[in-house]
C-alpha cells in the first residue's frame, strides 16, 4: 500500500521512568506506570510495525518514560535503522553510560536531548523527584560526548529556575553542548497537580529569555523554545535568534505520539486518541486516521478570546493540550500559560493553590523542629 507522509512520530517505548518529575506530561506518571504496565515486546513491534508500514517518516522521536530502561530499546533502533528511519531520543541521561553510548554511536541518531533543570543538585533534584539525578545526568552527557553522540541540551522553564537560566546555559556550555531546549512548562498529565507551583508568568518567562540571549548571540549557542509562546503574552521578535515556533497539530510538521498502551494521539500532551482507537492494533488502515476530525479540524476552531487576532492562524491559542488539561478544553480558552493573565477566576485559583501550598510547607516545618 502506498505509505502517507508524516513528519515524526514520537514512540512513548516505555511507561517506567527512573525519575518522577513534577513537569512530567504523562498522565500515567503518578504510578510511576503501574496503571498501564508492561508491554510485551512482541506487541511493540507489532505496533511499530504498522506505522512503517502505514507511514513515509522523516524520522522517530524515542522517547517515554525513559527509554533506556526498556530491555529491548536496542530491538527497536535495529528496525528503525533497517527501515532507514532516523533517531531522536529524549532521555533524562541517568542510565547512560560508556558502554551504552558507544553501542549508540553505531545508529543514525540525530541527537540524544537531556535535561538539566538547575545549575547545582538541589533544585534539580526537587524539580525531577529525588536526590542522585543530577550528577548522574551529567554522567550520561558526559558519556554522550566521550563517545561521539550528538547532545541537545534541555532546560524546562518553571517558576522556580526562570531567574536562572543563564547559570544553567553555563553549565550546559561547559559540557559542551551548544543545541539547546528551552521547554516552557507546559502543564499536562501527571504536571497538572503542579500548576500554580511551575506555571511561569510572562515576566518569568521574559527574564528567562533575556537571560538565554547573549548564550544565543554572542556564544555560539543555538536555541529554541519548544513550547508555544502566545505572542501576545511575549513579544518573541525581541530574542532573535531564538527560535520560536507554535503548535504543529494540522500542518505537515506535525509529531503524532504513540502511548504505551497503544493510543495513538496528536501529540504526547494529548490525552485523547485519534479516532477513538484505543490501539493501533485493531485499525484496520492507519492512513486514515490521519484524516480524522482530532486532526483535521483542530486548527479551525479557535478560542473566542483569539478571534480577529494576526496571529490566530499560527498561534491558535497556544497548547490546546494545557488547555484541556487545565481547563477542561482545547480551544474554549487560550494556553493557562497566557489565560492566567485574563482571567480573574484562574489567576485566584492559581494564588489560592500557592498560598495553601506554602501554608502546608510551613506547617510540615513547625512539626519537624517541634
Amino acid at each position: 500500500m502506498d505509505r502517507r507522509k508524516v513528519s515524526s512520530i514520537a514512540l512513548e517505548l516505555t511507561a517506567y521512568c527512573n525519575q518522577k518529575c513534577a513537569y512530567c506530561y504523562n498522565e500515567w506518571r503518578d504510578d510511576g506506570g503501574q496503571s498501564i504496565g508492561y508491554t510485551e515486546s512482541e506487541k511493540l513491534f507489532a505496533r511499530i510495525d504498522r506505522l512503517l508500514e502505514a507511514f513515509e517518516l522523516d524520522h522517530v522521536t524515542v522517547t517515554g518514560g525513559e527509554p533506556f530502561a526498556h530491555k529491548d530499546v536496542f530491538r527497536l533502533f535495529d528496525r528503525l535503522e533497517a527501515a532507514k528511519v532516523p533517531i531522536q531520543i529524549i532521555s533524562n541521561g541517568g542510565l547512560i553510560d560508556d558502554a551504552l553510548a558507544a553501542r549508540l554511536k553505531g545508529y543514525d541518531v540525530r541527537y540524544v536531548q537531556c535535561t538539566l533543570n538547575a545549575p547545582s543538585a538541589e533544585l534539580h533534584a526537587d524539580l525531577v523527584g529525588g536526590d542522585g539525578h543530577f550528577e548522574a545526568t551529567l554522567e550520561g552527557v558526559r558519556a554522550l560526548k566521550r563517545n561521539g553522540v550528538p547532545v541537545v541540551g534541555c532546560v524546562v522553564v518553571t517558576k522556580k529556575n526562570a531567574h536562572l537560566v543563564s547559570d544553567i546555559l553555563a553549565l550546559w556550555h561547559e559540557l559542551g553542548v551548544r543545541q539547546i531546549a528551552m521547554s516552557r512548562f507546559s502543564p499536562a498529565g501527571y504536571a497538572t497537580r503542579a500548576v500554580a507551583e511551575l506555571l511561569p508568568t510572562r515576566d518569568e518567562m521574559t527574564v528567562a529569555f533575556e537571560q538565554a540571549l547573549p548564550w544565543a548571540r554572542e556564544r555560539g549557542m543555538r536555541m529554541s523554545c519548544t513550547m508555544p509562546i502566545p505572542p501576545c503574552a511575549v513579544e518573541t521578535e525581541r530574542f532573535a535568534p531564538i527560535k520560536f515556533g507554535s503548535c504543529p497539530i494540522g500542518t505537515s510538521m506535525q509529531e503524532l505520539a504513540l502511548g504505551p498502551d497503544g493510543k495513538l494521539k496528536n501529540c504526547t500532551l494529548h490525552k485523547t486518541a485519534i479516532g477513538g482507537a484505543a490501539d493501533i492494533l485493531e485499525v484496520d488502515d492507519l492512513r486514515a486516521l490521519l484524516d480524522a476530525p482530532e486532526i483535521t479540524e483542530y486548527r479551525k476552531r479557535l478560542p473566542a478570546f483569539c478571534e480577529g487576532c494576526i496571529h490566530a492562524s499560527s498561534c491558535g491559542g497556544g497548547c490546546g493540550a494545557a488547555a484541556e488539561w487545565v481547563l477542561g478544553d482545547t480551544k474554549a480558552t487560550p494556553d493557562p500559560f497566557l489565560w492566567q493573565h485574563i482571567d480573574d477566576e484562574l489567576a485566584a485559583r492559581l494564588e489560592d493553590e500557592r498560598t495553601r501550598a506554602s501554608s502546608s510547607k510551613q506547617r510540615r516545618r513547625l512539626d519537624v523542629v517541634a
